[in-house]
């Protein structure tokens, strides 16, 4: 087979930019969204009226992410680097807009447009790595993912510290400036293969796939019971972060001790992202995820029973097989199980389960704490786990497919 050179600059460094992507996504994350209420505080918005924002771009977002996922796997005039761009164009010009347009309405708009675009590009961010591994280029994904939650964590001290010292007016620029950075690195985010010259040639198996216009759900019928359990996870995970002060409290901690828990909880991630890469070739990313399934229970239960601090910042070692497993292996799932031309939608509906849980999680998990307190919050963070659980152990397990619309229970195809 011959090779030409020009291909060969293409696929350098693959991993690094692809690293810079996920570092100015969740930098991105960190400004836009849990820097949110810093921002609309500021702007004269009160607490109930963010929560409502949040939770109607959360709904938006899931609404959406099918519709243009779907629209992406059928692209014939641009590339998915090149649809990817095109959202995030909008959501910096909506960035910058910020600054200009401060009226409370205006305000609304933009920043509720900003969460939901937010949200809509994180599966075609994953889709662009996954397609470039599926085209035999060697790319670290998991430390790509890690770097990423290293950023997030960087970008979270250097935000409070840039409000400290310039204000809250400050984090639109911010915003302006991460999504220029994240716009060019999706921009150059460009490779060929080796055994052609870039000419856009599909995945390995795509011809191989045929031409099927179903909807998602219909064509992976048992899919959909996949999605409640990652819903379901997401109740759980999201109960535990969102109420972390209120779940201290009761333990004697205070907001140092919560800080102290979260930052042990983030560190936890990261040898498993650094080291997926191993842990693949151990275990199928199926068998993976149906540890994960047990890893975000396990984190719940811990949480319940736990009878003080110390045993809670013990219990956030589950945090390695539960939610930072779950953000590498649940990607490279997707992938295996549907055909090539449906990957973006398959990365988008998981995308959409995970929104769907954070949302449900604010609204019950605020409920409960008014009318029921901490200890039922945490039996409903641990039982939403359990049902997760059971539901991909059961659904993925040995001879379980959800390929070409077949059910859950049939066999392999």
């Amino acid at each position: 087979m011959n090779h030409t050179a020009s291909p060969v600059p293409r696929t350098r460094h693959v991993t690094g930019r692809y690293t810079l992507m996920q570092s100015s996504y969740w930098a991105s994350y960190c400004v836009i969204l849990t820097f949110s209420s810093v921002y609309l505080l500021h702007q004269g918005f009160r607490n109930m009226e963010i929560g409502i924002l949040i939770s109607v771009s959360g709904i938006l977002s899931a609404v959406l992410q099918p519709v243009v996922s779907r629209a992406a796997d059928n692209l014939k005039r641009m590339s998915l680097r090149q649809f990817a761009m095109v959202l995030l164009v909008v959501q910096t010009v909506f960035s910058g807009l910020l600054r200009v347009l401060t009226a409370p309405a205006a305000q609304t708009v933009l920043y509720g447009c900003l969460m939901i675009l937010l949200q809509l590009v994180l599966p075609l961010c994953s889709a662009l790595g996954m397609d470039c591994l599926n085209r035999g280029i060697p790319l670290n994904f998991g430390v790509a993912r890690g770097i990423g939650s290293v950023a997030y964590g960087v970008f979270s001290a250097l935000c409070g510290r840039l409000v400290l010292w310039l204000g809250e007016n400050s984090l639109p620029l911010a915003m302006l400036a991460i999504n220029l950075v994240l716009l060019l690195s999706v921009a150059t985010f460009r490779f060929r293969t080796p055994e052609a010259a870039g000419e856009g040639e599909t995945s390995p198996k795509a011809e191989d796939t045929p031409a099927d216009t179903r909807p998602f759900l219909r064509k992976y019928r048992g899919m959909v019971w996949i999605l409640l359990g990652v819903v379901c996870l997401f109740i759980s995970h999201n109960v535990l972060n969102t109420y972390a002060f209120q779940i201290v409290q009761p333990l004697g901690g205070t907001s140092e001790e919560m800080g102290t828990m979260l930052s042990i909880q983030a560190f936890a991630e990261l040898p498993v992202m650094f080291g997926f890469v191993l842990l693949l070739k151990k275990a199928s990313s199926r068998s993976l995820v149906r540890v994960c399934g047990v890893g975000f229970f396990l984190h719940a239960l811990g949480a319940w029973v736990a009878p003080g601090m110390g045993v809670l910042y013990g219990v956030q070692i589950f945090e390695m097989p539960g939610y930072a497993l779950y953000t590498l292996a649940s990607i490279y799932w997707i992938n295996d199980a549907v055909a090539p031309g449906d990957r973006v939608q398959g990365q988008a509906w998981f995308a959409m389960a995970m929104t769907l849980g954070n949302v449900l999680a604010s609204f019950a998990g605020g409920l409960l704490l008014d009318y029921a307190g901490v200890s039922l919050l945490l039996a409903f963070a641990t039982a939403a786990g359990g049902v997760g659980m059971v539901l991909l152990l059961v659904l993925l397990g040995k001879g379980r497919s959800c390929r070409k619309g077949m059910n859950p229970w049939s066999s392999v195809d």
